[in-house]
């Protein structure tokens, strides 16, 4: 019973490790998308050029992106998850 119960301690270890992880990229994301709205935000008061356009898009995509690929990790890690 023991080494079960060792082998669940580590597992769970393993899956908190993956959460935190987690939980940092998660407030990546919302900062990358606090900054895209204020740049938007100062599109309106300000002249932008074409390449200030094309930066935000690749920032947009790029966000996109990550939240994507957060979402098939949290979908993974909750598979894992024991009932």
């Amino acid at each position: 019973m023991v080494p079960i119960l060792r082998t669940i301690q580590a597992d769970l270890a393993a899956l908190n490790r993956k959460v935190s992880a987690q939980g940092r990229d998660l407030s990546d994301v919302k900062q990358d998308v606090r900054m895209i709205r204020a740049a938007i935000h100062d599109m309106g008061e300000t002249r932008v050029t074409e390449g200030e356009i094309t930066v935000l898009h690749e920032d947009i995509n790029r966000v996109q992106q990550r939240l994507q690929d957060l979402e098939l990790r949290v979908e993974e890690l909750e598979d894992r998850r024991p009932d």
